[in-house]
């Protein structure tokens, strides 16, 4: 379950780098600014944080690819929010530019393995 954890960790890492994104971009002194152009931002990285809490206490594998998918899914709404200027960001967001589109790629990679790892797992065992 190695691949699985590096998921939920490197999305958590995601989620943090977002939320430092959408609070530091929205200018200085400003804070948390829950307008229209930032509020689905913020919904959505709730949304992402729901379904890390849920991912930690799920406990059959099949749960586990659900959760991972759900994550990835997430994080990519999240990309294509900040690739299509869903959501507004000033020149702070220069800063997080490159870990906001990398991530989701890892993240990808990760799911992808951990995906076809139980796979591999449940036809070594069928083998037995």
């Amino acid at each position: 379950m190695k691949a699985y954890r590096r998921v939920q960790i490197i999305t958590g890492g995601y989620l943090a780098v977002y939320l430092a994104a959408l609070y530091l971009s929205t200018g200085v002194h400003t804070g948390f600014k829950l307008d229209s152009d930032q509020l689905i931002g913020y919904v959505t990285c709730g949304i992402l944080a729901g379904l890390l809490g849920v991912s930690a206490v799920v406990k059959t594998g099949l749960q586990r690819k659900i959760c991972a998918l759900l994550l990835l899914l997430c994080c990519g709404t999240l990309l294509l929010f900040a690739r299509y200027s869903v959501i507004s960001f000033n020149e702070a967001f220069w800063y997080f530019i490159g870990v906001v589109y990398l991530l989701p790629v890892v993240i990808l990679v990760d799911v992808v393995e951990f995906m076809f790892a139980g796979a591999r797992e449940s036809a070594d065992e069928q083998a037995d």
